[in-house]
């Protein structure tokens, strides 16, 4: 078990950025809970390999970057999915343009092992591939990008860890 999915692991604070983020979405999923971290995913492994790169590289295309992105978005929400940890719960929603919330997918109670980051195989491609998968105790698995997997990071910490009070 790595470090990371380790539920003694301290790990990092999760960024001020990414707790107003996590707010916002459970205001707008209505579950009258504090968010406590956030991430985009997607609901398979080769839907985030060509939508999440594709999504992550046009970004960087100068003056039209940012519209192709939401053009690709738009076009691809069913396949995304949000998670969020609030301060009771992990969540998992289907998502909608814009990053609103939609149908609840799972709700988990916070504790150790509810959700592990990367693959079960032993592959060293796998686990290179797999880097962003996101396993919960049910066997419901989503997908982050490859890139920018600091978000998936915070879900894992802050999901494996206890409730507060």
């Amino acid at each position: 078990m790595s470090a990371l999915n380790d539920p003694s692991s301290a790990g990092r604070p999760v960024r001020r950025y990414n707790q107003r983020m996590a707010q916002r979405m459970a205001r707008r999923a209505h579950v009258n809970e504090q968010g406590v971290a956030v991430c985009f995913a997607f609901n398979n492994l080769v839907t985030t390999l060509v939508i999440g790169v594709l999504e992550d590289v046009v970004q960087f295309v100068p003056a039209v970057g940012s519209l192709i992105e939401l053009g690709i978005s738009l076009l691809t929400f069913y396949f995304h999915r949000i998670v969020l940890v609030t301060d009771q719960n992990v969540y998992v929603f289907r998502d909608w343009p814009f990053h609103f919330p939609g149908k609840q997918l799972a709700a988990y109670p916070r504790h150790a092992g509810v959700v592990k980051l990367g693959s079960p195989d032993p592959g060293g491609f796998s686990r290179f591939i797999r880097r962003g998968q996101l396993t919960f105790e049910d066997g419901q698995v989503v997908y982050h990008s490859i890139l920018w997997i600091r978000r998936a990071k915070y879900i894992v910490q802050e999901g494996n860890s206890a409730v507060a009070g």
